[in-house]
């Protein structure tokens, strides 16, 4: 595929190139297909770890070009709007600046997503375009954000990304696969430097391929997946979904009860079978109390999902859901009680 077919492709799409110093023009059929697959692996991670699985994609690879061994790796996205909800988020837009070196906002203006200065956030400014405009950019901005985000990831050094966070973080598993690229690196002994960019600028010197190579501790609770924490909350609906498959992608949006932004799926089956049949007196925003779940990992909340809407702007829809029907569904699972006026479940357990 060459680049006027690239261009030709639906969505967005960018680069991540690894070039690798070598005396002559050719790598090893080993050492490419292990550098590819780590590469898949830190985007996979990106994707499920930080934007919940919401970014729809494919990888593909170039032709290399004359010269030190150039591979060409071109992230082609299709579904990129369920992504970028995310990037309003604290924890998403500090992994963002710390791996590119600029925050969400600043991406998006360079876009032209964003014109003017100040607080309006990135999924706000894109909700404003036309829909085929709006999904084109959503594409396109993810695709550049990811991208970016996987180079800084095998680029820099370990001590920075222990800096950002990566050392214990949701991005745990993209430091696996940046050691898989190093170690592969490591096996093949024509390899001086490696480098990500089109120039003969080789920042990662052979010296350093072994100690990149080694996988970041775990500890031993992270090889079990958390348990649930059910709640019973009231949400402030600002934006919803209501096409049931396509919330997967992209997630209700609203605020706690400490009026911060929480995304999130709704999984009752009774409340769909409501909206199915119009019985539900719909407002330009919503208020829901509802009987939620979420996992909480290194601090932080992920997976949060509906499991009973119990009420709907003010009208009762149904009893909250015994321990036991919470055990068939969940498994493992604690409760905690969170009342207006005092913390959320998120903010007790941080």
């Amino acid at each position: 595929m060459d680049q006027l077919e690239l261009d030709g492709l639906d969505g967005g799409t960018d680069h991540l190139y690894f070039h690798f110093d070598v005396d002559e023009h050719y790598l090893k059929l080993e050492t490419f297909i292990h550098t590819a697959d780590s590469a898949r692996k830190v985007i996979a991670s990106i994707n499920e770890n930080l934007f919940e699985s919401s970014l729809k994609y494919e990888l593909i690879v170039l032709p290399p070009a004359d010269g030190s061994f150039l591979t060409k790796l071109a992230l082609s996205v299709a579904i990129g709007w369920g992504a970028i909800q995310f990037l309003d988020s604290d924890v998403v837009a500090a992994y963002v600046d710390g791996l590119t070196g600029k925050p969400p906002a600043e991406w998006a203006k360079e876009l032209g997503e964003i014109s003017h200065e100040g607080g309006k956030s990135v999924y706000s400014a894109l909700s404003s375009e036309p829909k085929p405009e709006k999904e084109r950019k959503a594409c396109q901005l993810s695709a550049s954000i990811v991208m970016a985000m996987a180079r800084g990831i095998l680029e820099k050094e370990t001590t920075e990304l222990k800096k950002i966070g990566m050392g214990s973080g949701p991005l745990i598993d993209a430091l696996d696969a940046r050691a898989e690229f190093y170690a592969a690196c490591l096996q093949d002994g024509d390899i001086a430097r490696v480098g990500f960019s089109l120039d003969n600028i080789f920042p990662v010197p052979r010296s350093t391929f072994a100690e990149r190579s080694q996988k970041p501790p775990r500890r031993p609770e992270e090889d079990e997946p958390p348990e649930w924490t059910v709640s019973i909350e009231s949400i402030y609906v600002t934006s919803p979904n209501w096409d049931e498959d396509d919330q997967r992608v992209r997630h209700w949006k609203g605020k706690d009860q400490s009026r911060r932004d929480c995304y999130f799926v709704i999984d009752d089956a009774e409340f769909w079978a409501l909206v199915k049949k119009k019985d539900l007196h719909v407002d330009v925003l919503d208020n829901l109390k509802v009987q939620w779940a979420c996992q909480i990992t290194d601090g932080r909340a992920k997976n949060r999902r509906v499991v009973r809407v119990l009420e709907y702007n003010g009208n009762t829809l149904a009893d909250p859901l015994s321990d036991d029907a919470l055990d068939a569904i969940l498994g493992k699972h604690q409760a905690v009680t969170a009342r207006r006026e005092e913390p959320t479940l998120f903010d007790d357990l941080f």
